[in-house]
């Protein structure tokens, strides 16, 4: 796993195959007398079948998979800071969590004899996925580029007293045999199950964003506007990245009779239909050969390198920024979900007796867009000071994170500080190199951090390790860290807030606030005591307000990129770029609840491993679904009524 400066021979080799199997390959393609990606280039869209012969054409390449496989463990075994733990989890009431050895998967999966590329690949995103940690993904875009879509598109709501599996709309664009009556028809059964059944069995074992099944059926059927900017690979019930694991999916409905409303419950007689997946096709290609050179073929294991301390071609460098930049898939949805080019990452809503919504929909603001964000936010607060809003709700749904500095922003917006959460980053020799470069050179990101009584520009944080206990294993640690945002909003003046307390603001969360959204909501609800509500989810058990609040995460393109600038790209144990076109992301930083000094390291205070309940909760009904102004006034009406206190 370890390839030390010595084994420059095997290097060499290794270079020779990777080029020698890419002109194989090509050679083969071109010899093919069937081609199922020209069979459908230029298409709109095509068939389940269809999309499957084209992403299966590419056959198996061991090298590639090698490659990829030691790429994946040294990121997990040497830089992931909850790989030890997702092996042997805590047993948390509220958390749905199966224990993960990530490196023995890998060797499973490394042994196994697959039949063709996409396959190979599709498990090693698997893999990662089931820890249940959305931080830590691997994304190969050669297998992203199609949307697959169900024509049906569901929603669960409460429907007189009872939860019923409702059709959301009809997606009659992709499937001319979809009818827009289907729309608010109870769906009773999927594939000859309940279909409610179904439905959280998906939601416990096939979606990775939350170790909260509440959560995670949200993310499935749920949302507030359909797409919502975590579009890595999509795993919810009517669309993916990937593809589906069947072809067809059977639907029993029931309708409303004409006349009357679904909440009358007078049905028309039941009916089953087969509905198909059907593939939304990228347009950048027009046979295989050119959908491999577009979509999968990494600028790194066509470059020459012979030697690995050979310097990157500018392809390599600016294919990784394209990918960290979120250039990678060629189909891109419409998504509102994430902040536009004018800075407005953040929407003020007046509603009826004196309450103000603050829509937070991102995290992630660009750097271009930092200081408008700063100003709008700043100039929000003051304009519902200014009209008498006395109560304000947050709405942090789905809302994916991003900057750790702009939540800093918002908390101090409300409250003017807090205590920074102690975090704590896992050692490696490796990574102790990568961090004292970047403090003898004051740049990247891994510059940025502070801890108690060491002096400023000091790495010694990092070296003076602690250990501590993580699942059944002794893990080195960093000192415990915070994250420097003094020069985040700097020469803007802050807000200051002397109108509202805590009681007068109300967390509203889908469950969907993750990462930095996670820890800006914890920190509100357990330091400030600002209360939280939750919504949706499934009827009948405790629901988190937060997901993911692992701490910061990083991605590779991103990281080789820092590598680069500070000339540790050759580092023997460097993580290589991946031989196809793909991402991953993982959890550095591990964040703790407040808790005493003495219990520092205790994994039973980690974010990510703790419940943090709603101290209420609201679901979706016909109403409220598919307008999020009702469901503001509702949450406000509850807020009015003092029907959300904080459960201390």
């Amino acid at each position: 796993m370890k390839l030390l400066d010595s084994n420059v021979g095997f290097r060499i080799a290794a270079a020779a195959v990777l080029l020698l199997s890419t002109v194989t390959y090509a050679a083969e393609k071109d010899s093919s007398s069937t081609d199922p990606c020209a069979a459908i280039a230029g298409k709109t869209t095509a068939s389940f079948k269809e999309a499957k012969a084209c992403l299966d054409h590419f056959p198996f390449n061991k090298d590639f998979a090698d490659q990829t496989i030691d790429t994946v463990r040294k990121v997990t075994n040497h830089l992931y800071v909850f790989n030890e733990i997702a092996a042997s989890p805590p047993n948390v009431e509220g958390l749905e969590v199966v224990p993960v050895n990530i490196s023995y998967g890998l060797d499973i999966i490394k042994n196994q004899k697959w039949k063709s590329d996409r396959e190979f690949q599709d498990a090693v995103a698997l893999l990662l996925d089931k820890v249940q940690d959305a931080h830590l993904v691997y994304s190969p875009f050669c297998y992203r580029q199609f949307i697959f879509w169900q024509p049906i598109q569901l929603n669960s709501l409460i429907r007189n007293q009872r939860t019923v599996v409702n059709v959301a709309y009809i997606k009659d664009d992709i499937w001319p045999d979809a009818k827009k009556s289907w729309v608010g028809c109870e769906v009773t059964h999927i594939d000859d199950r309940e279909a409610l059944d179904m439905i959280v069995d998906y939601a416990v074992n096939n979606n990775g964003e939350s170790k909260d099944v509440n959560t995670c059926f949200n993310n499935i059927v749920n949302t507030k506007s359909y797409f919502h900017g975590w579009d890595d690979g999509a795993d919810d019930l009517g669309y993916h990245r990937f593809l589906p694991a069947q072809e067809v999916h059977s639907y029993t409905m029931r309708c409303p009779k004409k006349g009357t409303e679904p909440k009358d419950e007078d049905y028309d007689e039941s009916f089953t239909v087969k509905v198909p997946w059907i593939a939304e096709v990228p347009r950048g290609f027009s046979d295989a050969s050119s959908y491999w050179d577009n979509y999968c073929q990494s600028a790194y294991s066509t470059s020459s390198l012979a030697r690995r301390n050979a310097a990157w071609t500018t392809e390599i460098t600016d294919e990784l920024k394209r990918m960290h930049e979120g250039q990678a898939f060629d189909l891109s949805p419409n998504n509102n979900a994430v902040g536009g080019s004018d800075g407005r990452y953040v929407e003020f809503i007046e509603l009826d007796h004196n309450v103000g919504v603050i829509d937070i929909q991102s995290f992630s603001i660009a750097s271009q867009d930092r200081d408008a964000f700063v100003k709008n936010f700043t100039e929000g607060l003051e304009e519902f000071e200014k009209k008498g809003v006395e109560k304000i709700i947050l709405d942090l749904s789905q809302n994916g994170g991003g900057d750790a500095c702009a939540g800093e922003f918002i908390i101090n917006s409300f409250f003017e500080s807090t205590p920074d959460y102690l975090s704590d980053v896992k050692y490696s020799s490796f990574l102790e190199r990568v961090i004292s470069k970047a403090y003898s050179q004051q740049a990247t990101k891994w510059y940025d951090y502070r801890a108690e009584g060491y002096p400023a520009g000091s790495d010694q944080w990092y070296k003076d390790t602690v250990t501590y206990k993580r699942g059944k294993e002794q893990v080195k640690f960093s000192k415990p860290i915070t994250l420097s945002c003094d020069s985040w909003n700097a020469g803007v003046k802050p807000y200051k807030n002397s109108k509202w307390k805590a009681s007068d603001i109300m967390i509203l969360s889908d469950g969907r606030c993750g990462s930095t959204c996670a820890i800006v909501a914890s920190r509100l609800h357990l330091s400030h005591k600002v209360p939280a509500m939750g919504f949706g989810g499934i009827r009948g058990n405790s629901m988190q307000f937060a997901s993911f609040p692992g701490g910061e995460s990083e991605r590779l393109s991103g990281f080789l990129m820092d590598l680069q600038s500070l000339g540790l790209q050759d580092d023997p144990d460097a993580p290589e770029p991946f031989p196809e076109r793909a991402d991953m992301g993982w959890t550095f930083r591990e964040v703790y609840r407040p808790m005493e000094k003495k219990d520092i390291g205790n994994e039973e205070y980690l974010l990510e491993y703790s419940v943090n309940n709603a101290d209420c909760r609201m679901y979706f009904n016909d109403e409220n679904a598919d307008n999020v102004k009702e469901l503001w006034r509702q949450a406000a009406q509850l807020m009015l009524n003092d029907e959300c206190p904080l459960q201390e």
